[in-house]
């Protein structure tokens, strides 16, 4: 997952909102989101090289999702989509969580890692020491530590505060994920396609992108779309809807 777009209490009906697209190589076998057999409160895509994932949410009203981090070199082997199945699963509260990942962090392959238990959002990384409860508002995750900026994260939080404003759906919400627009102007071209919010490289691109919303009444909504890598592939979407479990 390479742009995490997300709104966090300030819209009273929808007390969390997520925009998110997810940067891979097209070769690596993924599943998209559904429901895991052998752990029916998650709804997540996953990743079969290593069986993590890179976004999702679960029956008791928590959210995860991931982030590489470029140009950082690994310190660890662990796959950082283990820390979204972890959490989901996890009965932690979100603060247990991140207390404990704290003395774990080096074990990782360098990661963006935020998650809600529905009353605390936090933040955290592999390359800064702590973290951190995000405070209500508006915030764009990249390929970054999220006390840093680029463009493309910019912009990304600006097409958010917009989106949010005028209270978009969630058609509204893909299209902007689809923007194509590079975001830096360099002679390197991969560089460029990669300041674009959708990606589309040989080989490597955005393979998909979610949306997430959670009502105030406890009402989650889900929707994934899958696009084309190949010729024999087609673009799709899937949407679920659940409301918490009681107790969760």
């Amino acid at each position: 997952m390479c742009l995490i777009l997300l709104s966090w209490q300030i819209d009273p009906d929808y007390p969390l909102t997520i925009a998110a697209n997810r940067d891979e190589f097209f070769q690596r076998p993924t599943l998209a989101a559904d429901f895991w057999p052998e752990h029916p409160d998650i709804l997540a895509g996953r990743d079969l090289e290593f069986g993590g994932s890179w976004l999702g949410i679960s029956h008791k009203g928590r959210f995860a999702a991931v982030t590489n981090l470029r140009e950082v070199a690994s310190t660890g082997d662990r796959s950082r989509g283990n820390l979204v199945k972890d959490f989901l699963l996890s009965s932690q509260t979100s603060r247990q969580f991140a207390d404990q990942l704290e003395s774990q962090k080096t074990e990782f392959r360098p990661f963006n890692f935020i998650a809600s238990d529905g009353d605390t959002l936090f933040y955290t990384n592999n390359i800064q020491a702590g973290w951190q409860a995000l405070s209500p508002g508006n915030h764009a995750i990249g390929n970054i530590p999220l006390s840093d900026e680029n463009a493309k994260t910019k912009k990304g939080g600006a097409d958010m505060d917009s989106a949010m404003a005028e209270n978009v759906s969630h058609e509204e919400l893909l299209n902007m994920l689809r923007d194509e627009a590079p975001t830096i102007d360099t002679d390197n071209e991969i560089n460029m396609a990669l300041s674009c919010r959708f990606i589309s490289l040989e080989g490597y691109g955005t393979r998909s992108s979610s949306i997430v919303r959670a009502n105030k009444n406890g009402q989650w909504d889900f929707w994934e779309k899958h696009y084309a890598s190949s010729e024999s592939q087609k673009e799709g979407l899937q949407h679920f809807s659940f409301r918490v479990s009681s107790g969760a």
